[in-house]
């Protein structure tokens, strides 16, 4: 899948060439766990690091919590959306005196129903569909508790495909694009 079938670069064009959007996606990144087995993929050490590089920010678009899913990390949903807390704080700060951006909280989707059988061997047990289904409520507390936009993935009836059970088909990125853009405009208003 290239930039323009994910949903930043469908975003993007439908935001057009007012808005500049910066695209920082990376597999496996985590939200504040130290993966021993992808290292580099801490999200808030990265997010930190994008903050500083790209100051000033009017918005920042958070969308993470599913590698925590895996059952070496051992963490409940609630454990998660702490984990998510903590990045939605660190864009609340000021950089180099310019006020700190907004955010948008995105809650992924759940997983696939069945992703402990389709990633058979892999990290993903038989625990991360439910609390997959959890962070959604979760994270919308958050978003409330710091005024943040919200979007929970969990209601634009995702396909979620088959192949890993994680990752969004086509048709989930062009689901989520429009519904990003319009919540982007109505932030930046």
């Amino acid at each position: 899948m290239n930039e323009t079938e994910r949903w930043p670069g469908l975003v993007r064009s439908l935001l057009g060439s007012d808005y500049h959007i910066i695209e920082d996606a990376l597999n496996g990144r985590t939200l504040v766990w130290d993966d021993p087995y992808m290292p580099g993929r801490n999200g808030l050490k990265g997010l930190q690091t994008a903050l500083d590089a790209h100051a000033p920010l009017q918005l920042v678009v958070i969308q993470l919590g599913c590698n925590e899913l895996k059952e070496y990390f051992n963490l409940s949903a609630a454990m998660i959306a702490r984990g998510m807390e903590m990045l939605v704080r660190a864009c609340k700060v000021p950089y180099y005196g310019y006020p700190a951006p907004k955010v948008l909280l995105i809650a992924p989707a759940p997983t696939h129903p069945d992703i402990a059988a389709i990633r058979a061997g892999s990290s993903f047990g038989p625990t991360a569909y439910r609390k997959s289904c959890e962070l959604g409520k979760l994270y919308q507390a958050i978003a409330k508790r710091y005024h943040c936009g919200f979007i929970d993935c969990a209601e634009l009836d995702f396909e979620i495909n088959i192949v890993d059970g994680l990752h969004y088909s086509y048709a989930d990125h062009a689901k989520l694009a429009p519904v990003v853009a319009d919540k982007i405009r109505k932030m930046l208003e």
